[in-house]
């Protein structure tokens, strides 16, 4: 375990460490004679909503979606819970990747433009008192479903806090992964989930089984994400060999 090996070094029978776990971060920087690196981990966390769900069809308004990801605080996640170990995300393709479009557009948390964005959009507060917004008398109010461990916990509930400061009511529900992808992305029988994804064992960058409409009913475009012209980027991009073209489609997909 990540513990044990930090008690092996301090007794001196290991010199170094291969990785150092959130679990074991605190203790390794009081160790004035270890020095940590760091690099970026293949991974990406993020929000699903399904965009195929009559019971919250109001995702598919894409200003809806442009005001939750502005009025997320993704930098104090970052910071608070995950002890600085991450960075913000703005793309499907990871930063260093060469797949990757830096000119890409970049959301900036702003509570305030949120806000604006809801009320344009005709999301206004509804007149219980609830605090919540309503538009053609639908509450802005969803489950979002996220795995049942401590992190991952305590992610969903800085989601649940900032959005609710919008106006939109999350309700919070813990699942075990599998659970999570098995009963509830796979039959697309969810409201919205924060997972996970991992590429550590992909080399290449291709965002296809994700992103590509012929995946939304039996692949792992599990929030159902239909656009055609995208797509046809994925597409031609799996089948193209000049890195210099495939990085133009994959700028054009981003």
């Amino acid at each position: 375990t990540p513990q044990a090996t930090l008690d092996a070094y301090k007794q001196g029978e290991v010199l170094g460490i291969s990785q150092v776990t959130q679990n074991i971060l605190s203790d390794a920087l009081n160790e004035p004679n270890l020095s940590l690196y760091s690099s970026r981990l293949p991974k990406i966390s993020m929000v699903l909503f399904n965009l195929n769900n009559p019971d919250v069809a109001f995702f598919q308004d894409k200003e809806l979606r442009h005001a939750l990801m502005v009025g997320l605080n993704r930098q104090r996640i970052v910071d608070q819970i995950l002890n600085g170990q991450a960075i913000v995300a703005d793309s499907p393709i990871l930063p260093g990747n060469w797949a990757y479009y830096d000119g890409i557009q970049k959301y900036i948390f702003d509570q305030t433009e949120a806000i604006s964005i809801l009320q344009n959009s005709g999301y206004t507060l509804n007149s219980d008192g609830s605090g919540i917004r309503v538009k053609e008398n639908i509450p802005l109010s969803f489950t979002l479903l996220y795995p049942d461990d401590e992190q991952h916990a305590s992610i969903a509930k800085s989601i649940q806090t900032d959005w609710l400061s919008l106006g939109v009511k999350v309700e919070l529900k813990a699942v075990n992964y599998e659970t999570l992808l098995n009963d509830f992305l796979i039959p697309r029988s969810y409201q919205a989930a924060l997972i996970d994804q991992d590429f550590t064992g992909t080399h290449d960058p291709d965002p296809y089984p994700f992103w590509h409409q012929s995946e939304a009913t039996g692949g792992q475009n599990y929030s159902q994400w239909n656009d055609h012209t995208a797509s046809e980027y994925l597409e031609n991009a799996r089948v193209q060999t000049d890195f210099t073209a495939r990085a133009r489609l994959y700028r054009n997909f981003q």
